[in-house]
């Protein structure tokens, strides 16, 4: 026969009723009074370690919920600040690409304007030699004498007032400059301007050459100075005219005009020594 404190079947609750399911009794039919302090004694010590334990637990919850509270804050920041990183680095990304497209475009533009540029520059060339040969074939297959016409009005600059005039020529020339010249020299003893005037051909001079000299200075009017010069203004001519085209692309960097002082003659006149 067993005696025990509690009744069997709270005994078989398994902790349930605070004791961790423990079964305090003594296996005898009577049981001393000091046996049975002791066996009270065994069942307070079971309660107050179920207490404990309670209490253990209960904190152990608390703080179990504290930290998991925690963590899950602490994991919406750190998603936060990954989403917030992940925005700017996408930002950064963008605005990079952006700027190193932009960067890329502008330097394609530009080398594109300076191909642009040197196209049109060998163009110009191109058709400055094309417009000066058409010309020159055209003046070539011309009478000598307009030639000579083309120079008279140059000659005037230095024949205004002087001693002489010598115009040489080469000797196939001779024939039709003396014809033009003696025109000339007629019209200057009609204004009361006669003065010694003199056409002579020299063999080392090339064919179309024209030599005008006085006691004031030389001008040059041979064919070949006078397609010198005509290339050299037909390529200015077309400088100004690609200047004029950017001007009108870009108004800020529109450049004055330049005059236009050409002419188709060497109009320097070099003084005799």
């Amino acid at each position: 026969m067993a005696i025990w404190l509690r009744h069997p079947r709270l005994a078989d609750t398994d902790g349930q009723d605070g004791t961790l399911g423990a079964r305090v009794g003594a296996a005898a039919d009577i049981v001393r009074a000091e046996e049975f302090a002791a066996l009270v004694d065994v069942d307070q010590c079971y309660q107050q370690l179920e207490a404990h334990r309670e209490t253990l637990l209960d904190a152990a919850r608390a703080e179990a919920a504290r930290v998991i509270a925690s963590g899950k804050t602490q994991a919406r920041a750190l998603l936060e600040e990954a989403r917030r990183l992940h925005a700017e680095a996408a930002e950064r990304g963008y605005r990079a690409g952006t700027e190193r497209a932009l960067a890329e475009w502008f330097e394609r533009l530009a080398q594109a304007e300076s191909a642009h540029a040197e196209v049109q520059e060998r163009m110009r060339a191109r058709l400055a030699g094309v417009v000066a040969s058409a010309v020159e074939q055209i003046v070539k297959v011309e009478k000598r004498e307009l030639l000579f016409e083309r120079a008279l009005s140059d000659i005037d600059r230095i024949a205004d007032g002087a001693a002489y005039v010598r115009v040489t020529v080469h000797p196939d020339d001779l024939a039709g400059a003396q014809l033009t010249f003696s025109r000339l020299g007629a019209r200057w003893r009609e204004l009361g301007q006669a003065f010694p005037l003199y056409v002579n051909a020299d063999p080392g001079l090339q064919p179309g050459s024209c030599i005008c000299e006085s006691d004031f200075g030389t001008i040059d009017a041979s064919l070949d100075t006078q397609l010198r010069a005509m290339r050299d203004a037909v390529t200015r001519a077309l400088k100004r005219a690609g200047k004029v085209a950017a001007s009108h692309e870009n108004p800020h960097d529109r450049a004055a005009p330049e005059e236009d002082g050409e002419s188709i003659v060497d109009q320097s006149v070099t003084p005799d020594e």
